[in-house]
């Protein structure tokens, strides 16, 4: 075993702090005798390697360093995942108060060894170690950023993920510190594999990063509940309209809207049924729509539900919808349903799928789920299941697809089993999507979502509300999502189907269109 000791005979402090300025030289001068007449205490790494250090300098540094002096016999203990450089740097400052990292010459080394030594002494609770590394720290990265000192995106990333593993708490001083650099460097790290893995190791940090950075709202939705009060619902939900000013007859032909249910809040009386559309009309020479809500006999006490225009020569993004009105069954097994596009995109294309309309026989459990298949550039298959005993008398269907690799746009599915289990209900479900490795948005993107697979139990009124997390919304990053019930309603899960896009590319019909 190699043995090192961290004690200074006379001669050796003669030679030893010859590199080190005065207040380093009085630091060690200022031990008083009995600390260095006092056993030396050994600390044994992973690596087997031995280090000695005067065991009252050791426990005067804090009362968790006294208690493990006082507690070893042997005068010695093993110190686990601290490395040789950061033991030995450790040993320097409890001597000198003082270190010998050249933060010039190697800024990105010096960067991970401020970081692992703020981290040794979190954890044996030695503040004034702390607040000396990270006042080093915080003008080491204030420094880069005035004189552009060279340390890459990637030692950043390592010093980040040090922090964010070994530290108790992301509000610890130089964790938060880290975070909240790492948001004015985003765009040099986040194409990076370490952020990408960062991300997925430790969702929190995403969750920290969106609410750093800027954000907008999500698109716009359209409720009910501003039409009837609960106590008002009733069999046929009132017609609501929505005017669209900036669609004038100018730019006819009239945009396709892409429907979604984002929310429902209905007790079944013959059938749970919930179904939205739309229809346009004409009200002063303006083309505007009416959304509507129809639930049949099914008492409805709120409706929500997401939409999205897309101008009739949009040149990316295209929009259907297929309504299934025979039934589907477990025992008839998934429905198949070939979808040819109008015109071929330029590839194969990518679909994300929603639910504009449910119809479920009451005395089963609500069990259902929607996906696209098979895509081409012609075309592609949906594919509509379902499990347990449910019967679906009736589903609506909305999709949006647009040619894969396009930029500026990406979509997917979000479901709440991704974070607990369908045994575990709970009315709060939120989770985040990172966009990661999807797209490269270089602005916040437009966000659209809606439902597009469930599972509840039977006998019970159906509520949901999901959508965009108020207060974090999105950014160009990723997001955080919703799907939440309440009072005794219980939810197996959820699944959600988002389109996120560059705003110019709903704006501009040929934006983004591939080459």
């Amino acid at each position: 075993m190699e043995e090192k000791s961290a004690s200074m005979s006379k001669d050796e402090k003669a030679s030893s702090t010859s590199g080190y300025n005065t207040a380093a030289m009085n630091a060690y001068a200022s031990l008083n005798r009995n600390v260095l007449q006092s056993p030396l205490f050994k600390i044994i790494l992973d690596d087997g390697s031995a280090y000695y250090i005067h065991k009252e300098l050791l426990a005067g540094l804090s009362p968790k360093w006294r208690q493990h002096t006082d507690n070893q016999v042997t005068g010695e203990m093993l110190l686990r995942e601290v490395d040789t450089v950061t033991l030995q740097r450790f040993l320097q400052w409890a001597y000198l108060k003082e270190h010998t990292i050249d933060e010039f010459e190697n800024p990105g080394s010096a960067l991970l060894i401020y970081t692992k030594l703020y981290v040794l002494a979190d954890r044996f609770d030695v503040q004034e170690l702390k607040t000396f590394y990270f006042g080093k720290l915080k003008t080491l990265l204030k420094q880069r950023q005035v004189s552009e000192t060279s340390f890459t995106p990637t030692m950043l990333m390592e010093a980040a993920r040090y922090a964010i593993g070994n530290l108790p708490s992301l509000n610890e001083d130089l964790a938060d510190y880290l975070l909240q650099y790492m948001t004015s460097t985003l765009p040099s790290i986040r194409h990076l594999p370490e952020f990408a893995s960062l991300i997925r190791e430790y969702p929190e940090v995403a969750i920290v990063l969106l609410r750093l950075t800027p954000h907008t709202l999500p698109a716009p939705r359209m409720s009910t509940i501003n039409i009837h009060t609960w106590a008002q619902g009733n069999s046929k939900t009132p017609r609501g309209s929505i005017y669209w000013t900036k669609l004038n007859t100018a730019q006819l032909p009239l945009p396709s809207l892409a429907l979604a249910l984002t929310g429902i809040d209905a007790t079944p009386a013959d059938d749970l049924k919930l179904y939205t559309s739309y229809q346009w009309v004409e009200k002063h020479l303006n083309p505007t729509y009416n959304t509507i809500f129809d639930s049949g006999t099914t008492i409805t006490h709120g409706a929500w539900c997401s939409w999205l225009e897309i101008p009739a020569d949009h040149q990316v993004l295209r929009t259907g919808t297929y309504n299934m009105t025979e039934q589907l069954t477990k025992a008839g097994g998934p429905k198949l349903i070939p979808i040819q596009f109008p015109q071929p995109f330029v590839r194969n294309a990518k679909i994300v799928t929603f639910v504009n309309g449910i119809h479920f026989d009451k005395n089963y459990d609500w069990n259902v789920q929607t996906e696209a298949i098979n895509a081409t550039e012609k075309g592609f298959t949906l594919k509509l299941s379902t499990w347990e005993d449910t019967i679906v008398l009736g589903l609506g269907v909305t999709w949006v697809a647009y040619p894969e690799g396009t930029p500026g746009i990406t979509s997917g599915a979000v479901n709440t089993t991704q974070f607990r289990s369908w045994k575990n209900p709970q009315h709060n479900n939120a989770w985040y999507k990172s966009f990661v490795g999807e797209a490269d948005f270089r602005s916040t993107p437009k966000i659209f979502l809606g439902l597009h697979a469930c599972s509840f139990p039977r006998g019970q009124t159906f509520r949901l509300r999901t959508g965009v997390v108020e207060g974090s919304e999105t950014n160009q990053y990723g997001f955080m999502w919703r799907a939440n019930t309440w009072l005794g309603t219980k939810m197996y899960s959820t699944g959600l189907g988002y389109l996120a896009f560059d705003s110019n590319l709903e704006e501009n019909p040929s934006a983004g269109t591939p080459v």
